[in-house]
């Protein structure tokens, strides 16, 4: 009988099944079974690659299933089935209870199954010739590879039994079942992490047994339903510790990962002012030299024949594209003018310059008022209105951008927009909620401003997409100040 009341098939339907799983084993070829050490690879699980985990995820699971059994204990198999198919990525999950039979033998029912071969619950396998009874021999999570070469009666199965994980479930201090994740892809492979998660979650299917056996045998004393909730309480209690300390790691990681990407970005700014210095004082400067020297080779009295004369004047031509490609290319790393002149000259060059190379109208509004800022203040906003009008001219499709720069006594406002295709409801929604990011450009353009104690916002619609940033005048990068 079963021992904890898990009736989901009546005995007809099983023993109508057992029939049929009794022909398909017996259509199976009757080869020489492997040996058990042959497909019990557990000492892999160490070698496999370990993925990292994923709190968040775990966080919502345990939430979920402390809610499920707090309502609706009947359900919480279900659920957590569902759960381990989608934290291991198995293709299949279930829950395997010891039962005797009117025979006398014992047999593991699968009595709840998720994923590829769920339509096979209710079916069962032998306690002492079954990946279930050696796991339970062996007291400890075990892992399985093709058991379908010494277990053959899997073979009748509709999918092939790649890798089965199998956990023991223990109900008090028995353990009368087992809860297994397998893999149907050769690309699939179940490692420590998954021996992690699987151990919690055989965890909360023995209480979820308990409750079980509690609600549908009806005879618990008192003194059992109060030990139940104060189980129940511990648990939650547990989770919620659990679920504080993860929000706090993650927490903890995401102020890490900023000012990460903070200082990444100010050294990206310190390589571009270098780099930008070395080609004017150095390449121009050698070529500067090179233009002299072809000058004086191209003077009249110079007495240089015509052939030599023409090869003179067609390096010149070459050095003075050099050279202008040069100053275009050091003046779009870090222009000077925005150290010596300040934001409002920086930006009307670079716009000017912008409007040359890309064809696009920049309508440019800088309040009278704008003197010179603090410098980072100057090389973030500078940085935003660049990578804007860079994005105008790669993704809008507009023939117009337009650049409006505000300060008043607190703080200065910057603000591009165009006229073109806009960005996607969907990736704007998830650009706000931060489970997306529109790109790599505005990604680094939010942090920056961030960084200074400013606000960033991205306005879009289909008749254009407006970026919009505000920073207090007394902002300094958290980098810079450390």
């Amino acid at each position: 009988m079963n021992p904890l009341g898990l009736t989901h098939r009546t005995s007809q339907s099983r023993d109508a099944r057992t029939v049929r799983i009794s022909q398909r084993r017996a259509s199976i070829s009757a080869s020489e079974p492997a040996p058990l050490e042959d497909i019990l690879v557990t000492y892999k699980l160490k070698s496999h690659r370990r993925r990292r985990p994923n709190s968040s995820d775990e966080i919502f699971t345990l939430y979920t299933l402390a809610k499920v059994m707090a309502s609706s204990p009947i359900e919480l198999i279900d659920k957590l089935l569902e759960a381990a198919l989608e934290l291991c990525g198995a293709g299949t999950a279930g829950l395997s209870m010891l039962e005797t039979t009117a025979e006398g033998e014992q047999v593991f029912r699968w009595t709840h199954l998720a994923g590829l071969l769920s339509e096979h619950i209710g079916d069962s396998t032998q306690r002492n010739f079954s990946p279930c009874g050696s796991t339970l021999d062996r007291k400890s999570p075990q892992l399985f590879a093709y058991p379908g070469r010494r277990f053959q009666y899997l073979n009748g199965l509709d999918f092939t039994m790649v890798e089965a994980l199998v956990v023991p479930v223990y109900v008090g201090d028995k353990m009368p079942g087992t809860i297994w994740v397998v893999s149907h892809d050769e690309e699939l492979k179940f490692d420590s992490e998954d021996v992690r998660i699987m151990a919690g979650l055989a965890e909360f299917a023995g209480c979820a047994l308990r409750l079980i056996r509690s609600c549908e045998g009806g005879k618990d004393t008192h003194r059992d339903e109060k030990q139940e909730i104060a189980m129940h309480l511990r648990t939650e209690r547990s989770l919620r510790e659990t679920q504080a300390g993860l929000e706090e790691d993650v927490r903890v990681r995401n102020a890490q990962l900023q000012q990460l990407s903070i200082e990444l970005i100010n050294a990206q700014d310190e390589e571009r002012r270098h780099l930008a210095r070395e080609l004017h004082d150095s390449a121009g400067q050698y070529l500067a030299g090179i233009q002299m020297n072809l000058s004086a080779l191209l003077r009249a009295d110079s007495g240089l024949a015509v052939p030599a004369r023409s090869l003179a004047s067609d390096s010149m031509s070459l050095a003075d594209r050099c050279s202008s490609e040069i100053r275009t290319m050091s003046y779009l790393l870090h222009p000077p003018l925005l150290d010596e002149l300040g934001l409002r000259a920086a930006t009307s060059m670079y716009a000017e310059g912008f409007a040359q190379r890309s064809g696009i109208r920049v309508d440019l509004d800088i309040s009278q008022n704008l003197g010179r800022l603090p410098s980072d203040i100057e090389t973030a906003l500078f940085r935003v209105i660049q990578q804007g009008l860079a994005n105008v001219h790669r993704h809008s499709g507009s023939q117009v951008a337009k650049v409006r720069i505000k300060s008043d006594a607190g703080s200065v406002t910057a603000s591009i927009w165009d006229e073109g295709c806009g960005i996607p409801a969907e990736t704007l929604r998830g650009f706000h909620s931060g489970t997306k990011l529109a790109g790599v450009g505005v990604a680094g353009m939010r942090e920056r401003i961030k960084s200074m104690g400013g606000q960033f916002d991205i306005t879009s619609n289909g008749g254009g997409t407006k970026i919009e940033v505000c920073v207090p005048l007394h902002a300094r990068s958290k980098t810079a100040s450390a």
